[in-house]
């Protein structure tokens, strides 16, 4: 049984493979040792006593020394670690993965050799610093909010009166276009989630195109799961011309892969 570990920059992910299958899933909020060693003794203690190894990726991955946990482990390359879990969560040998952490990370897999394409500073570190700047609240207040409420965005219709070339005219033409004096917090929350989900879907989108798999995009992550980030990145993408999914256990992605690395 091997345990990968996913340490990101806000949250530490960790799963629980037996013989290419996910046995058990675990996350916590943080990213310090005493993050992971929650993480591992929890994922080890599911394992019934059976031996286990240990696999770490992620940004903090690095952080972490032999003397901070129990038993040895192998640091996985993030990339190798977000393609691996691409392609078991797909089913696909070949697919684009979006991975959203504090930021965002593009991976092309092909034949199972992932490439890192790219990336953006633009996720759900993005969406945590302005949630605590603009609503003085926390990120899973901010969701609850923005679904009871009406967004401050500028559409297309707004401007031309209809849509233009693909583009429908409920796209949105400029994010926040709308705010003018006292906005509602709830309406202020659905136009900062809108505003995260679009950017990162349209540059999702070029990105895949760019190397022909804006057929076959994954996204993956944490933020991912939010049900109004969600939503808007896979309409972004479709809109586009493009084809996206969500799948169950996304926030996993790179913790899967790690497990899986180990496994070769």
């Amino acid at each position: 049984m091997i345990v990968g570990i996913d340490i990101g920059g806000t949250n530490t992910q960790g799963v629980l493979i037996d013989r290419g299958n996910l046995k058990s899933t675990f996350s916590v909020a943080g990213n310090e040792p005493g993050h992971v060693i929650r993480c591992s003794k929890f994922l080890q203690n599911k394992a019934a006593s059976k031996t286990v190894r240990l696999a770490l990726t992620g940004g903090g991955a690095r952080k972490i020394k032999n003397s901070d946990l129990p038993v040895p482990f192998r640091v996985v390359d993030e990339i190798n670690a977000i393609g691996s879990g691409g392609v078991y969560l797909s089913g696909k040998l070949g697919v684009f993965v979006v991975s959203i952490g504090t930021g965002t990370a593009f991976v092309s897999v092909k034949h199972g050799k992932a490439r890192h394409v790219g990336g953006t500073g633009v996720g759900g570190g993005t969406i945590y610093g302005l949630a605590r700047l603009m609503l003085k609240m926390p990120l899973s207040k901010v969701e609850e909010i923005a679904k009871t409420g009406e967004n401050l965005d500028l559409t297309v219709k707004d401007i031309m009166g209809r849509g233009i070339g693909k583009i429908p005219g409920n796209a949105t033409a400029s994010n926040f276009g709308k705010a003018a004096g006292k906005c509602s917090k709830p309406a202020i929350a659905a136009s900062l989630l809108n505003m995260i989900a679009e950017s990162i879907g349209v540059m999702a989108y070029f990105a895949a195109r760019s190397v022909g798999q804006q057929h076959h995009i994954l996204v993956c992550g944490r933020v991912a799961m939010n049900g109004v980030v969600k939503n808007r990145i896979t309409e972004t993408i479709r809109m586009l011309g493009g084809d996206a999914g969500i799948p169950p256990k996304a926030e996993y992605c790179a913790a899967i892969g790690a497990a899986l690395t180990m496994e070769k």
